[in-house]
């Protein structure tokens, strides 16, 4: 048990090293530093938030609420800081997308697979 706790400790901290999650944490930061994008993504929360209440409450949403959580969705992808971490995101996605791929090929015993 030991040894696979120390190997996925080992795994962790090539993943934090990785590129992918240091240019992550940096567009993360540039991102929330900037108050038009910390402002946006609030309100994008707080609006998806509001959906996700009425939808648990059994309301349905209105044509006009999905309407408006599109136009935020389209105006965020505009504002470079956050589309710049939305890219680093996904670059990070795929890496751990990989990682999984490669465990769950050794899992199955597809070895030569995984190289």
């Amino acid at each position: 048990m030991a040894t696979v706790m120390e190997h996925a400790e080992e795994l962790a901290e090539a993943i934090v090293g990785s590129q992918e999650f240091q240019d992550l944490k940096e567009k993360e930061e540039v991102m929330v530093e900037d108050e038009d994008a910390k402002s946006m993504l609030d309100n994008l929360n707080a609006k998806y938030q509001q959906v996700q209440m009425m939808q648990q409450n059994g309301q349905e949403v209105s044509d006009e609420q999905k309407q408006e959580l599109q136009m935020m969705e389209q105006k965020m992808k505009q504002n470079d800081k956050i589309s710049e971490f939305y890219e680093a995101q996904n670059h990070f996605n795929q890496l751990m997308n990989s990682v999984n791929q490669v465990i769950t090929q050794k899992l199955q015993g597809n070895e030569e697979d995984a190289e």
